[in-house]
């Protein structure tokens, strides 16, 4: 599965070989290379279109609009064969980089190979301030190596010894 990134342009691009190998750059007077593009989830199809030879490249302009996963069939004339790509179209600002980053900033916030440092403590004995570190595995937190983020938390509690606020902020 590609992954594409909505709102950007992106073209449709397939190569048409014959038995020999070689690439098909012309066809036969009435015959065309086209696309269409289906939504995967309920087979719908979204577009569809002639595609124009570039090179040795069959290729359509298209722009995603709509986040999801597509289906991309490309139908060629009788005698080669058809091809199928799967897409899956991403928010523009999910880069695969800022997926990873944000899921390990989560599991760290969920407690997965998270370390407390500093923890300072109230009359009570409840803690009301601390670091939190987080690493994107086991031996780098035994080893407080490669930090992924790191957190100030701080709680405050009432005379009952009811916490009243709890804050957790990022600071590096």
């Amino acid at each position: 599965m590609t992954n594409f990134y909505k709102n950007r342009v992106y073209y449709l691009e397939l190569a048409i070989t014959d038995l020999d190998g070689n690439y098909v750059t012309s066809l036969q007077s009435g015959e065309s290379v086209n696309y269409r593009i289906i939504k995967s989830s309920d087979g719908t199809e979204i577009d569809s279109g002639d595609m124009i030879l570039d090179g040795n490249v069959w290729k359509a302009q298209y722009i995603f609009t709509t986040i999801g996963e597509y289906r991309i069939e490309y139908i060629t004339p009788i005698g080669y064969q058809n091809g199928i790509d799967e897409i899956l179209v991403l928010e523009e600002s999910q880069s695969p980089e800022e997926q990873e980053y944000k899921l390990n900033r989560i599991l760290g916030l969920c407690q997965e190979n998270y370390r407390i440092f500093e923890p300072t403590f109230d009359k009570y004995g409840n803690m009301s301030k601390a670091t939190i570190k987080t690493y994107s595995n086991a031996t780098d937190c035994d080893n407080d190596e490669n930090v992924l983020a790191e957190y100030e938390m701080t709680a405050l509690f009432d005379r009952k010894n009811h916490m009243t606020d709890y804050k957790v902020k990022r600071i590096i």
